[in-house]
């Protein structure tokens, strides 16, 4: 039977400095390398070299470890250096991490900071430099996630105890970032071994309707959803789910029982409030389709999603062409004065000017308005005449131009077709065709 480590023991090289607990899943302990480097040393409980799922749990890990090497989630997540096997009362399994330090994690300093407000008796609210640090490691927070989704993993256990931060100068942010356990990560392309075998990981008040539904698989809309009330704690100062009984915290997130919130303070420019409120409030949907990408949140942090920045920067420079136009795009470009968007009713909405287009413009056109965001995309002419429809970002639906999703701005044609919907689906609302006016 395997047994726990002691300080000042040595294994595979690595001798034991200082043990930092049992979790549910392993023993961590502050250990060093022969050469003297700081480690973080995982002992495993689960799973022990006897169980079925073993080998193939070891070459996953593995796995998550290439995955975040070889693409920007290095730059966010701990490193694995090495895992192996070796007899400590039995056969035990063992990870070495890089060990983080010089920081904190932001479970703690959010509890540091409500304990300096409750001893000076002033509100988070009432202090710019607080604000302005939250912001930062908002933005920080949202960077890391969308590097890991991009190397297709979930990290299925996020929590702010798991997102270490540390000054770091040299950064433009001012902070570096660590994800922190992250064994049992999950792959987007591939089963988790212990699949059938065990639950996932998750924490107290932050898992996702998918981790509290029995047999359901963690996907990356359950890490969404879980920074969702990070973000909420960071940028809304409460945690809008905080459930000291978990099974009336299962039913209020099922319920969807929360409001857009009230930001405390203001988010620099180009980003802005309302945009901000909203995607928070959309991370938290029962429905993990409706959730937006982390991608999408880290660009409304940032007022602009990378897309209308590129946009944004070719009209600076005249460079006013667009993308090239979907297959099968029908007619001549649309340069004239003022333009008209027809419902398959024949229903019309005259265009002059840039407009934004979105459900309570188009609600006299039929209940199919709905489908539609406040503002899904806008239609604005170019100093050469054309006009350009461009996506918002982060919307609920897709905006389709003749059954394709925009991701960028588009020159109209006669005959073009524009929708929200969801292509993979074959979901296409209210279509609206654009003539000459």
């Amino acid at each position: 039977m395997a047994k726990k480590l002691r300080v000042g023991d040595a294994i595979r090289g690595y001798r034991v400095t200082k043990i930092i607990g049992p979790g549910m899943m392993a023993i961590s302990y502050a250990a060093e390398s022969a050469s003297g480097e700081k480690i973080f040393l995982k002992q495993y409980k689960s799973p022990t070299p006897a169980v079925i799922w073993y080998e193939p749990f070891v070459a996953y890990q593995r796995e998550i470890a290439r995955r975040v090497g070889a693409g920007k989630a290095a730059h966010f997540a701990v490193r694995l250096i090495e895992t192996f096997e070796e007899r400590w009362g039995g056969p035990t399994y063992f990870a070495a991490y890089e060990f983080v330090e010089h920081g904190a994690d932001l479970e703690q300093i959010l509890h540091e900071e409500r304990e300096t407000h409750r001893r000076t008796k002033t509100a988070p609210a009432r202090d710019p430099a607080v604000w302005g640090r939250h912001v930062v490691w908002a933005k920080v927070f949202m960077a890391g996630i969308a590097a890991l989704h991009e190397a297709k993993i979930v990290h299925a256990d996020l929590k702010p105890a798991n997102a270490y931060l540390m000054k770091d100068e040299a950064l433009g942010s001012g902070y570096q970032l660590k994800l922190i356990d992250m064994d049992f990560s999950v792959l987007t392309d591939r089963r988790a071994p212990w699949h059938g075998h065990q639950g996932y990981v998750g924490t107290d008040n932050y898992r996702s309707p998918e981790h509290l539904t029995r047999g359901a698989v963690p996907v990356l809309a359950s890490d969404v959803f879980t920074c969702g009330l990070i973000l909420f704690e960071l940028l809304a100062g409460v945690h809008p789910y905080w459930q000291e009984d978990q099974a009336e915290y299962a039913k209020r997130v099922r319920a969807y029982d929360v409001a857009p919130p009230a930001l405390l303070g203001v988010m620099p420019s180009p980003a802005r409030n309302a945009e901000v409120s909203t995607m928070l409030h959309r991370c938290l949907d029962p429905d993990p389709e409706r959730r937006p990408s982390a991608a999408a949140i880290r660009a409304a942090l940032g007022g602009r999603s990378r897309d209308e920045a590129a946009a944004a920067s070719a009209l600076a420079r005249g460079r006013t062409a667009p993308a090239p136009l979907p297959a099968g795009a029908p007619g001549a470009p649309l340069t004239s004065s003022r333009i008209q968007l027809v419902s398959p009713s024949g229903a019309s909405l005259r265009i002059g000017i840039r407009t934004e287009i979105g459900k309570a413009v188009l609600r006299p056109f039929g209940p199919e308005a709905e489908f539609w965001d406040v503002t899904q995309c806008t239609i604005e002419r170019q100093p050469d005449g054309r006009w350009l429809v461009t996506p918002a970002p982060a919307t609920v639906n897709e905006t389709l131009l003749n059954g394709t999703p925009l991701v960028t701005g588009h020159a109209l044609r006669e005959g073009d077709v524009i929708a929200a919907g969801r292509r993979a689906k074959g979901i296409s609302k209210l279509p609206l065709t654009a003539h000459v006016a």
